[in-house]
């Protein structure tokens, strides 16, 4: 309720008691409440505003994480063809080389039997009078025009080879280009949708301008983050989900998670947030937007998507009622259901989002309670 609501009601209680029932009396009430009315709509109006644009930067966030996946995809697509498209042009100059070798040793032999005057079989032929000459003549020119025949082959052969080899580079080539392609246009539409997403986050800042609005916010978002949590922890009856049994229990990984992201603490658990008495249930790790965020354990995801206050967010369950929490991300890149091993890559950090930084927001909760993370994170060189 705003002071300015307040005091208007403290004025109709004072006109109330003080003043006589008279038509001035009653022409102040019913403007003051005519103003209180307006001024309720005005609350209304900003809270279903404020809906409104959370709902617009979950489906901008969303979209947003769609296309730096698909452009990640589209990538790692791009490394593939190169890596193939500089095996095939290898191929078609080693068969090319092979061809003019085969030409050059063509040319040689026609050009040395010609330059030894060699005569033509029929020749050989009427000349030779003994047997044993005619025949030896008569293989001579056999096997010679047998190895010319195998040659000419061989060049057939290369050329029909070096034919297909020429058709699956251009082919590639083609794909690659078309990659290319694709790649930019979905950069468009992702810079498109960068822009609304910040559009959209600049108005709820706007929004949350006071201290007791922003603390209203924080004390909101810290309600959805515990309903979610106590709803992925009831029993699903139409899914039957398998125990995460590991070989090392994650109760016994203190000091050995492996950390999610490099970079500098910003803000330590536990620590004051400077609203209230509000403190940090995570850590926050600076870095730049883009960078890859990998698992700290093995587990299961059985959350990816975006909660307000902590943006895309993933949940992976290690078991024996441990979770991690991953918020502030750009690109999600797992599913929920997905099986993860430490270290395995799962997103990407974001930009500077709701909570006004950039890099990850990073949490280890115990039976839904937050515990500090470095006490269970690797020692840092």
């Amino acid at each position: 309720m705003s002071h300015h609501f307040v005091v208007l009601l403290l004025l109709i209680l004072s006109i109330s008691v003080t003043s006589a029932d008279t038509g001035e009396t009653k022409q102040q009430l019913q403007s003051i409440k005519t103003e209180i009315q307006a001024l309720s709509r005005d609350v209304s109006q900003n809270k279903a505003s404020k809906s409104e644009l959370y709902s617009q930067l979950k489906q901008q966030s969303r979209a947003v994480s769609t296309l730096n996946k698909e452009l990640l995809t589209i990538k790692q697509k791009m490394s593939a063809q190169k890596r193939d498209l500089r095996k095939l042009q290898q191929h078609v100059e080693q068969q090319q080389g092979a061809h003019l070798e085969q030409l050059e040793a063509l040319n040689q032999q026609i050009r040395s039997s010609y330059f030894q005057g060699k005569p033509s079989l029929l020749k050989v032929l009427l000349n030779q009078h003994d047997p044993a000459t005619i025949s030896r003549s008569s293989s001579y020119f056999r096997y010679f025009n047998q190895a010319r025949q195998q040659q000419l082959n061989e060049i057939n052969l290369t050329l029909n080879n070096l034919s297909h080899e020429q058709k699956e580079l251009y082919i590639a080539q083609k794909k690659q280009t078309q990659l290319y392609a694709e790649q930019k246009n979905k950069q468009q539409q992702l810079t498109a949708q960068t822009v609304l997403r910040q559009t959209t986050l600049t108005q709820l800042e706007a929004k949350i301008t006071d201290q007791d609005s922003r603390l209203n916010s924080l004390r909101e978002e810290e309600d959805s983050l515990q309903a979610l949590l106590q709803s992925l922890n009831q029993p699903k009856a139409s899914v039957t989900q398998k125990p995460i049994i590991h070989k090392s229990p994650f109760g016994q990984r203190a000091g050995l998670l492996t950390w999610p992201i490099k970079g500098k603490i910003l803000a330590h658990y536990g620590s004051s947030r400077n609203i209230g008495k509000l403190t940090w249930q995570g850590i926050l790790i600076s870095s730049p937007a883009g960078k890859d965020i990998v698992a700290a354990a093995p587990g299961q995801v059985i959350f990816a998507d975006w909660l307000r206050g902590f943006g895309l967010l993933i949940i992976i369950d290690h078991g024996d009622q441990y979770m991690t929490l991953y918020g502030n991300n750009e690109t999600l890149l797992k599913r929920a259901g997905d099986s993860v091993s430490a270290g395995e890559l799962i997103a990407q950090s974001g930009n500077k989002g709701v909570r006004q930084h950039a890099g990850l927001y990073f949490e280890i909760r115990y039976k839904g309670s937050p515990t500090n993370p470095l006490k269970w994170l690797s020692k840092r060189s």
